[in-house]
């Protein structure tokens, strides 16, 4: 590793990557903690700043830890915003207070990694979709097209695809109705290794689809004046989800971690690729293991990770 890399260059590095003027707007990213001076002895990239993540940071002697989400998503204007002088009740004041207890800076690359093209077409490319474009946002009360913004863009954070006729295709293995939801939901598990949520009829034939890593929620609604068949993304909520489905649209949800986990590999290459940081200093956090899945009630768990 460069002897004089500092926190600064990491900065650098994800802002050529990933620029952070193209994160959402009022989204905390950048450097959340710490000194940009300061020289980086390894970095922890990780899905997000948690007290586990703090402490195997300290562990491997990372002082630096790279996350996509950010600790809190309030701004430092806001009078809820954690003060130092203040007891640390909150999980986000608990997070802050072990990372200035042991000195870690904490940076944070959420929405601009998220709106990267390469990212947003990360599990249909996986999938074998034909690509059509990025999904129209809409104004959700009228149902119409969006303006675009100062920056010509009117983004709902999804991607369009097409499922392939070629009977070749991955999902055409299973021996269920040709691309219905039930085999593309099964080639989803496959890909994550884990269980998947579906919505909605199992023999429905699937022509279009829209992907979205994290919350697919609100989506919806973009997706059904798109006139597509199924959302695949990591959460909608039960209220969102009753919608869709009572509206003929089908959900696959694979869980908000298991559809990011891909971005932590995007961001830690971003940095090796930028900085030429030695391998033995740059670590990833393997995935949360958050939950299990019960399945029937029977016992049977399968743990996440």
């Amino acid at each position: 590793m460069k002897s004089d890399l500092r926190v600064i260059d990491i900065l650098h590095a994800l802002d050529e990557a990933f620029p952070f003027a193209h994160a959402h707007k009022g989204d905390q990213v950048g450097l959340l903690i710490g000194d940009a001076n300061v020289e980086v002895e390894g970095v922890l990239v990780a899905l997000d700043p948690a007290l586990d993540t703090i402490a195997r940071a300290a562990e491997l002697g990372a002082n630096v830890i790279v996350s996509h989400h950010p600790i809190r998503f309030s701004s430092p204007d806001d009078g809820r915003y954690f003060n130092v002088t203040h007891v640390a009740n909150t999980y986000s004041e608990r997070v802050l207070t072990a990372a200035i207890k042991a000195d870690i800076a904490i940076i944070a690359a959420h929405t601009n990694v998220d709106v990267d093209p390469q990212v947003r077409r990360y599990w249909g490319d996986r999938l074998g979709f034909e690509h059509i474009g990025s999904l129209p946002a809409i104004v959700t009360e009228l149902g119409l097209p969006q303006e675009k913004d100062e920056q010509g863009v009117a983004d709902a954070y999804g991607e369009l695809w097409r499922v392939p006729q070629a009977s070749g295709w991955a999902g055409a293995q299973t021996g269920d109705t040709a691309h219905s939801l039930k085999q593309i939901a099964v080639e989803v598990a496959g890909l994550t290794g884990d269980s998947v949520k579906m919505y909605g009829d199992g023999g429905t034939v699937i022509e279009t689809v829209v992907t979205a890593t994290g919350s697919g929620g609100g989506r919806v609604a973009e997706a059904q004046v798109a006139g597509v068949d199924l959302i695949i993304s990591g959460e909608f909520g039960y209220h969102a989800a009753l919608a869709a489905v009572e509206s003929g649209l089908s959900l696959i949800e694979m869980g908000h971690d298991v559809s990011e986990l891909p971005l932590v590999d995007f961001i830690a290459d971003a940095i090796i690729e930028r900085t030429g940081i030695a391998s033995d200093k740059l670590h990833k956090e393997d995935r949360p293991k958050l939950w299990q899945s019960v399945i029937n009630g029977a016992g049977a768990e399968v743990e996440a990770g």
